[in-house]
């Protein structure tokens, strides 16, 4: 499975290489409503071409080199036409996370899809006055690129994307005090197609970007990002989705409702263990695994399992298989509530004398329950967590664990918000050491561009209470950063 998907992605990634420049001319919508552009006087004309019925919209004055004045337009579906001019410059959304942002990348291409294909002509400035005259010619110069244009759209609804996410970080009285450092910006191919017969099939692959080009990337918040973020093939018909590669775990389904966080955060819930991005042990981004997801009513479940892979870094025992699962609850969407658990497991092949000197008594097991509250401007969300030989203190001492996460958020504004929430981890058990996570976390963040909180800066400050096995207390921290998606 994970080698027939990487085969899929590499060769839809050299099509789409080669006939990008075409399709980004065919497709940029965007020009016909350019705000610093003067649009000519002419009239709007309408025609039938190929079974299309096309309205063609004046864009922009073109010069050409033989000083012949051209009038550039803009042909689209007629009963699309006004819903493509209408342009809302107040789109706030999130910046969705795990199977949430999947569903999004999916909705932007279907979009698209149902847009139609978008024509771009042009006609001489006399011609074009004429309604009868400029349809007549227009109808000529799409003759002769029509069908390179159609399947055009066809071979490519997908989008490449890239997260750009630079940092500057002062830890106050600490020995590294400031710097600056790559948190986390992540590049990605996303395909997806839907068929007559209703299924829907959907690939991705997302990697880091960054200089380093062996070893992983710890960002602030102590998690990791291997070099492989998601790399997966899924088919979905009817509410029920087959999936397999590398993808976010049905853990995370839980978990993920309170990784929201710019810089710090996501440190107690389990989804991320062992400095790590949870794919060994199926908590985080899950590797060599299937999946299958359905929706039910108000239920959305998945069931999650783990072919034998190797164990957490530093350990001598290999993963022999890994379960999990997660049920979401959302029933009370009219109230704003909505609600659910997670769990998962991960046998170890043994249990080495290695392992037992650094707390490890028994196979990797997981538990989690979660709630999310949204009214108008305001979102909390909330995680509680159980879990044994799963997390590690800063000296790689494993321990049986209780975790608690709190986001809490308000946008005063369409562009702007104010975040604060909780990070808290408690050994439990017989462990000897001292550490502890307990951590406020408060954040400002403003959005530019399409205001989706995609592009942001941000401000975020961590409050640690908690200490390190040996019983330091950790410093107070500030980041400051950007986050800027270029989305093609």
């Amino acid at each position: 499975m994970k080698s027939f998907a990487l085969n899929c992605l590499r060769s839809m990634s050299t099509l789409l290489f080669i006939v990008m420049p075409v399709y980004a001319q065919v497709n940029v919508l965007e020009g016909m409503t350019a705000k610093d552009t003067k649009i000519p006087d002419v009239p709007i004309f309408n025609f039938a071409y190929k079974g299309e019925r096309l309205r063609c919209y004046p864009s922009s004055l073109v010069e050409t080199k033989s000083k012949k004045k051209m009038i550039a337009f803009v042909c689209v579906q007629r009963n699309l036409a006004e819903r493509l001019l209408s342009e809302n410059d107040d789109v706030s959304s999130e910046e969705d996370r795990g199977r949430k942002e999947t569903k999004r990348f999916q909705q932007v291409i279907k979009d698209k899809q149902d847009t139609g294909v978008i024509y771009h002509v042009k006609i001489p400035a006399g011609d074009a006055r004429y309604p009868g005259l400029a349809a007549r010619e227009a109808k000529q110069i799409l003759a002769t690129n029509y069908y390179f244009g159609k399947y055009v759209r066809w071979l490519l609804p997908a989008k490449f994307y890239i997260s750009l996410r630079p940092q500057y970080v002062d830890m106050i009285g600490g020995e590294d005090v400031k710097h600056y450092h790559n948190a986390g910006s992540r590049a990605g191919f996303f395909y997806y197609y839907g068929f007559d017969n209703g299924m829907n099939l959907t690939l991705q692959y997302e990697g880091i970007v960054d200089r380093k080009t062996k070893g992983n990337f710890i960002n602030l918040s102590e998690q990791s990002n291997s070099n492989r973020r998601l790399s997966y093939v899924s088919l979905e018909y009817d509410g029920l989705t087959l999936l397999g590669g590398k993808y976010w775990s049905a853990y995370y389904d839980i978990a993920g409702m309170t990784d929201y966080f710019m810089a710090y955060g996501a440190q107690a819930s389990g989804a991320y263990n062992n400095s790590s991005d949870g794919s060994a042990s199926g908590t985080g981004r899950a590797d060599r695994m299937i999946q299958i997801h359905f929706s039910l009513n108000r239920f959305e479940s998945t069931l999650q399992y783990q072919f034998g892979h190797s164990g957490p870094e530093g350990l001598d025992s290999e993963f022999r298989y890994g379960i999990g699962g997660s049920l979401m609850y959302e029933g009370w969407k009219e109230e704003g509530w909505s609600a659910g658990a997670a769990f998962s497991y991960a046998k170890y092949e043994a249990i080495t004398p290695l392992m037992q000197q650094m707390g490890i008594r028994g196979d990797d097991q997981s538990y989690i329950v979660g709630f999310s509250f949204k009214k108008e401007h305001f979102l909390m969300n909330g995680n509680f967590s159980y879990s044994r030989n799963h997390m590690n203190d800063d000296q790689g001492i494993y321990f049986t664990d209780v975790g608690m996460e709190l986001y809490a958020r308000y946008d005063f504004t369409n562009q702007i918000r104010t975040v604060a929430g909780v990070n808290w981890l408690y050994p439990l058990g017989d462990y000897a050491g001292q550490y502890e996570i307990k951590k406020g976390i408060l954040s400002l963040q403003y959005t530019f561009g399409q205001r989706t909180f995609d592009d942001v800066v941000y401000m975020e400050v961590a409050l640690p209470h908690g200490s390190s096995a040996v019983g330091r207390r950790a410093h107070t921290s500030i980041a400051v950063g950007l986050r800027y998606l270029i989305d093609l």
